[in-house]
């Protein structure tokens, strides 16, 4: 029996070349021909509430209530480091005791009914959660409410109301076929909805010219147990906070956000790519900080990703081109430059870098949707991956970046853990950047060191002045790091059906 899937999307399939897969071999002790994992979690057999199930049914329809242990566990989990190593571990979260899928038009009831009954509600959309947000308290009656049948679709000229569970691959190639585009590229696009963008106040790959998710808005509808709050859809509003303000990082919290009017844009005529070798990271930091037009896609790696992404790559005769011309500039720490726009005069070479064309940036957007799968072939090997992001002000930035990663290698020495980090940045702008730092340990303690490490690097965002996260939203992993006073004035707008969320 293969159990739930409990990685990300629906295959397990990332190609490494042979160097890569020689590097992972050293780091971590291993081979890469031995799996230890297929990805996949028997659930606990803690039967479903069947008396449950049939109040529900009355409300949303038999056929959209589930008490299957597998879906309740499905839905029970999101794609967190902490989350998947747990149940790796045999370790399982808190369950729901039901799962139900309602229309629109049952939402209102539903939630009445789980307001009346004490039971408490979590929001499912594609389960990508990266943050804990989809656990609930052990011995709490809950029920997931999946957003996967609201999925309204208008287009309109400029504009469209879309239901909150459309997945992004989904809508956007809705949204092509009518000549748009919605402008928001995650790399979660595969599972990801439209409500958990919206959710988790998300930033897409090309926000340097689409903007956030947050800029996308026009209006926004948001069901709770005390009724509807919805927007007009118009250009603008001034009527105080808005449905739209209160979704926007709302985390589930606050009500379901049953549909959006999001803004739309042509699809573009021509896409335009380059690629540079800066010298090293903090030099593309200072070009960065002083670029007068921002590139759609402008994503600056490190010296230890651009180097795995050198040895990843098919073209060995341009890898070699490549790793002389650094020799003979002597960069000390050569850092690999993306952009991607559709106008070829917002992209500038920075200054003493190496141009290698447009090939790797290519073949970056081509792949740019395959890496979680990465992560994926780790977690089966045995390796734990995981990423934190924030923001930091450009004065900030190169001192935020060092004081991380050596934060990570005194951590590693300390506790005797094998791993690497790496980081980039992407998400730039005239203030500042998001700056990734994407990190894999291998040891005989896992879950206390991936906490530490976790604990320890979201404490140096905050001492350094940035956020938590910059778009994948605190959650409940990361809320004990939020500021008190912003989490009492969120409590404000909790709707009671969800309070236990988060």
């Amino acid at each position: 029996m293969p159990g739930v899937r409990v990685l990300y999307g629906s295959k397990d399939s990332y190609e490494l070349q042979i160097p890569a897969i020689n590097e992972i071999e050293s780091i971590f002790g291993i081979k890469w021909a031995n799996k230890i994992w297929d990805g996949h979690a028997n659930p606990p057999e803690i039967p479903g509430n069947v008396e449950l199930g049939k109040k529900l049914s009355e409300i949303v329809g038999s056929d959209n209530v589930f008490l299957d242990a597998s879906i309740r566990l499905k839905h029970s989990l999101g794609m967190s480091s902490p989350e998947i190593l747990d149940v790796r571990n045999s370790n399982f979260p808190a369950i729901v005791d039901a799962v139900v899928t309602p229309d629109e038009k049952d939402i209102i009831p539903l939630l009445a009914f789980l307001e009346s009954m004490k039971i408490h509600g979590v929001i499912y959309g594609g389960g990508t959660s990266v943050n804990g947000s989809l656990q609930s308290k052990k011995n709490a009656e809950t029920v997931a409410i999946s957003t996967e049948r609201l999925r309204k679709l208008n287009i309109s000229e400029d504009y469209a109301v879309v239901g909150s569970g459309w997945k992004g691959f989904e809508l956007e190639n809705k949204l092509n076929a009518s000549g748009y585009t919605l402008g928001h590229f995650p790399e979660s696009m595969e599972g990801s909805t439209l409500g958990g963008w919206i959710a988790t106040k998300a930033a897409g790959q090309e926000s340097n010219y689409y903007g956030s998710i947050e800029d996308r808005l026009l209006a926004v509808s948001i069901m709770r147990s005390d009724g509807v709050v919805a927007d007009t859809i118009s250009p603008r509003e001034s009527a105080g906070l808005m449905a739209k303000d209160v979704a926007a990082g709302s985390e589930g919290k606050f009500g379901i956000i049953t549909e959006a009017a999001v803004k739309l844009d042509r699809l573009p005529t021509k896409r335009f790519y380059r690629t540079f070798v800066v010298e090293s990271f903090e030099a593309g930091i200072a070009f960065l900080r002083n670029m007068k037009e921002i590139p759609a896609i402008t994503r600056l790696s490190d010296g230890v990703e651009t180097e795995f992404s050198m040895k990843n790559s098919r073209d060995s005769i341009g890898l070699k081109y490549v790793r002389k011309v650094v020799r003979m500039r002597k960069f000390i720490d050569p850092s690999l430059l993306i952009t991607i726009d559709n106008n070829q005069d917002r992209i500038t070479k920075p200054p003493r870098s190496i141009s290698i064309g447009s090939s790797p940036a290519k073949i970056w957007e081509r792949d740019r949707y395959k890496r979680p799968y990465l992560g994926n072939e780790l977690w089966m090997r045995g390796i734990v991956p995981d990423t934190l992001e924030t923001s930091a002000r450009w004065e900030n930035l190169v001192e935020l970046y060092n004081s991380t990663i050596s934060l990570f290698k005194t951590l590693q020495g300390e506790r005797k853990f094998r791993g690497f980090i790496m980081s980039h940045i992407s998400h730039v702008y005239p203030q500042g950047a998001c700056i990734y730092f994407t990190f894999a340990i291998k040891s005989n303690k896992e879950p206390d060191d991936l906490i530490a490490i976790r604990d320890a690097m979201l404490s140096n965002f905050i001492r350094m002045g940035s956020p938590v996260t910059h778009h994948h939203g605190p959650g409940k992993l990361m809320r004990k790091f939020v500021d008190g006073n912003k989490l009492h004035m969120q409590s404000l707008l909790r709707d009671p059906v969800f309070s236990e969320v988060g």
